[in-house]
């Protein structure tokens, strides 16, 4: 690597405004001495270069020119992104001559083992699973230098216990992902080796129960974030399919036909699906309508937010479905045909619910 002493001192000389004169007075030298190191004929020694960089209010490092190292670091870690997103596996024999390069690099050594353990999933090869746990592990002294949000050591140790997993040592597995497991992260994959690995149904059905009931609220806040985007460009037909994917998804957690508490939610995601119908098919907007307010009518009547009426839900603790729409089905319907601003949609809507449609 070439050392770039010379034209940092000068770069900094001259960024002080100051002559070489001034500077050998400054740090107790001759002119010539000043001369020599930046023309690179000698170099300054340890203690010097100390006082230099203190002087200049740079590190010694940046004062030697190790950026010229960083850059190749960062072309390290973007050639090794690039591997991984070929899936060339010449990428594992680069990473490891990366690791021996920057073994105190956390982005190296965490791509590196990012390659390992794909290619382990790829190949079933318990080498690469191996090798893969053996980068994490090296990750996560030095997790101080992530600056990735979506990084943390709960991220890692998923793939270290996935790689456990993957090499049929289910119960190490289990207990790394029992133990990293906020905001119940891992329930499902943990539900699905009691299940099919371990053979413990009873526990096995309570953490696939909560994993089921967090995809479903991520679900909706997936879908309640896209309304939005639809109904401002006017896209009517995604604003159906988003709509339709709630519905439907919900319509087959019900385990009988009885009042459950998603029927509220329901009804709201009837109305805005009958909404995207406004301006192609005012038969089925109208259908539509209707279901939605019968279905809000009978939540109303008799509101249950227990999970006893939902298919696949068996919980090991007390449970009860919380929402953001209002005391009521029916205000959440009101609030959202208020909200459309939509004067033919409003009127349609005031004749379904007084019964004159």
């Amino acid at each position: 690597m070439k050392i770039l002493l010379g034209e940092n001192i000068k770069k900094n000389r001259k960024r002080l405004n100051l002559t070489q004169e001034k500077l050998a007075e400054v740090l107790g030298v001759t002119i010539g001495a000043v001369h020599k190191w930046e023309t690179g004929m000698s170099a300054p020694e340890l203690s010097m270069l100390v006082k230099m960089a203190s002087f200049f209010e740079v590190s010694v490092d940046v004062l030697l020119g190790y950026e010229i190292e960083n850059n190749n670091l960062s072309t390290m870690v973007a050639r090794l992104k690039e591997m991984g997103d070929s899936k060339n596996e010449e990428g594992l024999e680069i990473a490891d001559i990366a690791v021996k390069k920057y073994p105190n690099s956390f982005e190296i050594i965490y791509k590196s083992a990012g390659l390992y353990f794909n290619f382990g999933v790829v190949k079933n090869d318990r080498e690469l699973f191996n090798k893969a746990i053996e980068y994490y592990e090296k990750c996560i002294p030095l997790l101080s230098q992530n600056t990735d949000p979506e990084i943390n050591e709960s991220v890692i140790q998923y793939f270290i216990a996935s790689s456990y997993d993957f090499l049929g040592n289910h119960k190490k597995a289990l207990k790394i992902l029992k133990a990293y497991n906020p905001a119940r992260i891992n329930h499902a994959l943990i539900g699905t080796i009691l299940s099919g690995v371990l053979r413990d149904m009873n526990e096995a059905e309570s953490y696939l129960s909560w994993a089921l009931t967090d995809n479903l609220t991520a679900l909706l806040k997936i879908c309640t974030g896209y309304i939005p985007i639809y109904m401002s460009r006017n896209s009517m037909e995604d604003l159906r399919g988003i709509t339709l994917l709630v519905i439907t998804y919900m319509e087959t957690l019900r385990k009988e036909d009885k009042v459950f508490y998603l029927d509220k939610i329901l009804s709201l995601f009837y109305t805005i699906n009958a909404y995207s119908y406004l301006g192609s098919d005012l038969p089925e907007c109208k259908k539509i309508l209707k279901k939605a307010l019968r279905s809000a009518e009978v939540f109303d009547a008799s509101p249950d937010y227990s999970p006893n009426n939902i298919r696949f839900m068996k919980f090991d603790k007390v449970y009860m479905g919380y929402d953001t729409l209002g005391e009521t089905a029916m205000g959440a319907i009101d609030k959202f045909v208020k909200d459309t601003n939509n004067k033919k949609f409003t009127e349609i809507y005031e004749k379904v619910k007084t019964g004159k449609l």
